[in-house]
């Protein structure tokens, strides 16, 4: 029962992959005009050259060779484009039927341990065994055979499962998901179109089974190694730490310390106290609230750095002289008193309303 469903899956997926290639031959290529633009100059020219000599012109004949040699090159040079696009046009290639595809899918068992349809992706999965090249331990992968992309260049990823190496290579002829393919791309794509699919599983595990030191991405003797994010020098494991922060790795002699925490640093997310100069991680530190400088804690006092506490010390002693009040004036002397009161003179009392004024 689960093998008539697991049968019913496959020729599923190769009617969904048979559709893929009946589109691909409904395709017509583009035939550019050949340059008939070129040839129509080509025989005026011829002709001027015909009267030029019956006239018994020499320098029309001179000028009229130099024209003609140059439009007859470039007629050449524009028929073998055309005919270069002639040869790469392929013949209609013959579709498989839906038989043979499903009796490929059906046969991919047998050879890998693991084939699955992941129909949100529209692709063929087969796993590998673990690939080992000179004693190093790749770990195992996946060929993604995306139908929908049948006639492209490249219509398959290879994904590690194991992510052994770093960045974007995990093997050393595969960067990101693309193989490099080699000498083997021509059987590879040979196989695709003609709808061989368990040979083409083959032939990419056949590849990703081969090392060819030329053409490595990262050879295998600086496999386990990786490259400082600061200074850009390789580096074994043992010598590399990541950054405690954007976790990069870097070497033990660009490596930093926390002065408080201890963590291991990289220049980028290293910082400094602007008072005693010390390393510390962003998050040991604290910006003044006056200047907005960074300083850590024991450089701070309230949260204010002593370069701002200082200035703010002598602003109050500043403001506090100048709301000071002035001295009083002294009071006069009692001598001085009673001679001012002498020689004042007497007010002068107005003449009150109803009264006369007497005479003297």
């Amino acid at each position: 029962m689960i093998q008539s469903q697991t049968r019913r899956l496959w020729i599923r997926a190769a009617a969904k992959i048979r559709e893929q290639y009946q589109s691909q031959a409904t395709v017509f290529p583009n035939v550019n005009s050949p340059p008939v633009d070129q040839w129509t100059r080509v025989m005026r020219l011829s002709r001027l050259l015909l009267k030029a000599r019956q006239h018994h012109c020499p320098v029309a004949l001179q000028r009229c060779l130099g024209q003609y040699k140059q439009s007859v090159s470039r007629m050449i040079h524009d028929l073998t484009a055309c005919h270069s696009e002639l040869t790469t046009i392929k013949r209609p290639t013959v579709i498989p039927s839906l038989r043979e595809l499903v009796d490929e899918l059906c046969s991919l068992p047998d050879e890998f341990e693991e084939t699955r349809i992941d129909w949100s992706e529209q692709e063929i999965v087969v796993r590998t065994p673990p690939v080992i090249l000179r004693n190093v331990n790749l770990g195992e992968f996946e060929i993604r055979l995306r139908w929908s992309e049948l006639g492209d260049p490249q219509p398959y990823r290879v994904i590690s499962l194991s992510q052994t190496g770093t960045d974007d290579v995990h093997h050393p002829h595969v960067q990101g998901d693309t193989l490099c393919e080699g000498e083997g791309k021509i059987p590879i794509s040979q196989a695709l179109v003609e709808g061989r699919l368990g040979d083409f599983f083959l032939l990419v595990q056949q590849i990703l089974q081969t090392y060819n030191s030329g053409s490595a991405y990262v050879p295998l003797d600086r496999w386990w190694n990786s490259s400082c994010a600061d200074c850009d020098d390789s580096m074994s494991q043992e010598e590399s730490r990541p950054c405690s922060t954007c976790e990069h790795q870097i070497c033990e002699y660009c490596r930093r310390n926390c002065t408080a925490c201890g963590d291991h640093l990289c220049s980028s997310c290293a910082d400094t106290c602007e008072t005693c100069d010390d390393t510390f991680c962003r998050g040991c530190l604290s910006n003044c609230e006056s200047c907005g400088e960074c300083f850590c804690h024991p450089c701070l006092s309230d949260e204010t750095c002593s370069h701002c506490l200082e200035e703010s010390l002598e602003n109050e002693d500043a403001l506090s002289e100048e709301s000071t009040p002035d001295t009083p004036p002294a009071a006069a002397p009692p001598s001085e008193t009673s001679e001012a009161a002498e020689t004042s003179p007497a007010p002068v009392q107005p003449v009150c309303l109803g009264q006369t004024d007497l005479p003297a």
